[in-house]
């Protein structure tokens, strides 16, 4: 039998929920409600928080807290939400507060008047259509200026025809691996599980969940005092904000260069890391700090050995990375990517061979199997159909930006091999592992290797609005989710129809008003200034890949580093398995085997061994592991009302300043 359907842990998760056996309608006018409350309040603190701290860290804060809000709302009406409505509300937050479309375009006016352009020689040669290069518009700090208007515009046709796309073909492989082929989606009960605890008390159950949810709100809303809420109101009236904790970390690099060099070290004071590493399967975690520990071996050797020799002493976590990535572990990455892809395919074929597939009838003709009643699916031919349609705009708009210049016929092939072949492929694949053992597949670097093998030359390739690497198989999670707490799947696509577009105006006003307090980034925006130089190096390094000349990142690729990394991570994964342990250790450490970011893997693996050596010997193995996905989702509420309370006040006290009178 495969290994994924034998892991004890994995079945351990499968059954925390139950599916409900009915569906209904959660797009209702209380979640049209939420989506005014949303977009007039949740939005712009979104924004300002993604700058501040991150965008890891909000949105599942955000998320719990509207709920909490509409919940004590309807309590005080002698009404109730509906799980189905609850999960709408979710779904909404997900498309407000995931990465929202200006938030892009702060990336892009920073990107391409950025040093690291400069130093890559492409401070000149971003297209007008991708962002405005001249200094006086950029100076002016206003989305409000015409040279704004095309990538607006183009931002938007993309965004539309890649949430259709998720949707309808993240339904059409859910109906693969959940209907046809029974697969059980273990992550998906954690999700499920914060919503059931929300359910018993709005419907006055008070059962355990919601008590387990009220304490770790308490808990979070003390944290998010100290951690975010300090900093953010004492930037209204200091030059740079107070904090009593270090955001977005402890960078203990340069204290300890003497016993580790060449190595990053530090510590996040973020307890929703605590608290993710409590929730989620302890092997992953576990995994996942092996494989920073043999990091942490391995850096020093590396450097004596001359292996990672652009590492200087006195070098930040992030210029530590840039360094090391560039010398050694963007190759070894590559390497170990490909060993997790391979382990992902193996994993899909060894289960396959257990389980007789399913004909091409039965995928083409749904009444040959038993769909649930009211759940509300749609035809597989409508499926293809609009694949087919979303594929050709892409390509349409690809030869509209390039003025149909595609320098030959390599550009083309690759557009149509993603199209017809690797799309399909990775999403089918990613949507029986989601299903397995919730895990997602990656082929590193393939689009980056398609577009140097195309011949196209120059930089344009690299910023047209095209999801050559989409995973539409991720998206299949939010569908047995749906399942589990019994929404209508017609609920998910009417309440995005509702929220793309109003999310787009909104974000481009609010976005105005955060661009105008300050530039970004800057001291004022933290996470900003300590990341983006870092992301828009590796993100350059990639991109001067095509240009003519001499390349750094054609240097940075060593073949005998990416062997050495698919062949280290092959047998890492054959070595584990052989000793029958858990799956979720071995996929865990081989991711972990890459340049990690310490900070956060140190505060997760804490809370891993807190829950499982200490909670769950009090509480019992499985009780704690219902207890934990539901106090995740509580601290993430309390944290996120004091940032939502933080953010309000930052944003009243600037307006007020900025008043001429």
């Amino acid at each position: 039998m495969s290994k994924a359907l034998r892991d004890k842990e994995l079945n351990a998760y499968r059954d925390l929920v139950k599916p409900a056996g009915y569906f209904e309608d959660g797009f209702t006018w209380r979640t049209m409600l939420g989506t005014l409350f949303v977009g007039l309040v949740m939005l712009p603190a979104s924004m300002y928080m993604h700058l501040m701290i991150g965008a890891v860290s909000l949105a599942p804060a955000a998320q719990w807290v509207t709920v909490i809000l509409f919940l004590e709302m309807a309590k005080r009406a002698r009404s109730f939400l509906k799980p189905s409505e609850i999960l709408i509300l979710q779904t909404l937050i997900f498309i407000f507060v995931g990465q929202t479309p200006i938030e892009g375009f702060f990336w892009r006016q920073y990107i391409v008047q950025s040093d690291a352009a400069r130093s890559f020689g492409l401070d000149t040669a971003f297209p007008d259509w991708f962002a405005p290069t001249s200094q006086e518009v950029l100076d002016q700090r206003s989305f409000f200026h015409t040279a704004w208007v095309v990538p607006l515009l183009v931002l938007f046709a993309y965004k539309v025809v890649e949430r259709l796309d998720s949707l309808i073909l993240g339904y059409g492989f859910f109906r693969i691996a959940s209907d046809l082929e029974k697969l059980p989606f273990p992550m998906a009960p954690i999700g499920a599980a914060g919503i059931m605890a929300l359910s018993e008390n709005t419907m006055g159950k008070d059962g355990w969940r919601w008590r387990c949810f009220s304490i770790s709100s308490a808990i979070g809303m003390v944290f998010g005092l100290l951690y975010i809420g300090v900093p953010t109101i004492s930037s209204t009236f200091l030059k740079e904000p107070f904090q009593i904790l270090p955001i977005p970390w402890l960078d203990t690099t340069v204290d300890t260069q003497d016993i580790l060099p060449a190595t990053a070290t530090g510590l996040s004071f973020d307890m929703a890391n605590f608290f993710a590493g409590m929730a989620f399967p302890f092997f992953a975690v576990l995994g996942g700090f092996i494989g920073l520990i043999v990091t942490l071996v391995a850096n020093p050797y590396l450097h004596e050995a001359g292996i990672l020799q652009t590492w200087k002493p006195g070098m930040s976590t992030v210029e530590t990375l840039f360094a090391n990535n560039i010398d050694f572990y963007l190759s070894f990455g590559i390497g170990l990517s490909l060993a997790v892809a391979v382990i992902g395919v193996y994993q899909v074929i060894s289960s396959l061979r257990e389980k007789r597939r399913a004909t091409l009838d039965n995928v083409l003709e749904p009444e040959k199997f038993k769909i649930p009643k009211g759940r509300g699916d749609i035809r597989p031919l409508m499926i293809v159909g609009v694949y087919l349609c979303s594929a050709s705009f892409y390509i349409l708009l690809a030869g509209i930006l390039l003025d149909w210049d595609f320098q030959g016929w390599g550009l083309p092939l690759v557009l149509l091999f993603f199209a017809l072949v690797y799309i399909p492929f990775i999403s089918y694949v990613t949507a029986r592992l989601e299903g397995l053992v919730g895990q997602v597949l990656s082929i590193p670097f393939i689009r980056e290797a398609a577009f140097i093998m195309s011949g196209y030359q120059g930089l344009y390739i690299w910023l047209l609005p095209l999801p050559l690497t989409a995973n539409y198989g991720q998206d299949t999670v939010q569908y047995r989710v749906a399942e589990l707490v019994g929404c209508s799947f017609k609920s998910i696509w009417k309440v995005n129809a509702v929220a793309l577009p109003t999310v787009f105006i909104l974000s481009i006003m609010y976005g105005q008003f955060i661009w105008s307090l300050a530039p970004i980034p800057s001291a004022q925006y933290p996470f900003a200034m300590e990341m983006w130089d870092f992301h828009a190096r590796n993100q350059l390094l990639v991109f001067s890949s095509t240009n003519a000349g001499y390349s750094p990142f054609m240097d940075a690729l060593k073949p005998w580093v990416i062997a050495t990394g698919a062949g280290l991570g092959v047998a890492t994964y054959a070595g584990l398995a052989a000793f029958g342990l858990p799956i979720m250790l071995l996929y865990g450490t081989v991711k972990g085997l890459g340049q990690t970011m310490p900070q956060f893997t140190v505060t997760q693996i804490a809370g891993a061994v807190f829950g499982r050596y200490v909670m769950a010997r009090k509480f019992g193995p499985d009780r704690w592991r219902e207890y934990s996905v539901v106090l995740f989702a509580g601290f993430n509420c309390g944290a996120g009302l004091v940032m939502m309370f933080a953010t309000g006040l930052r944003f009243l006290a600037s307006s007020v300043y900025q008043l001429p009178f």
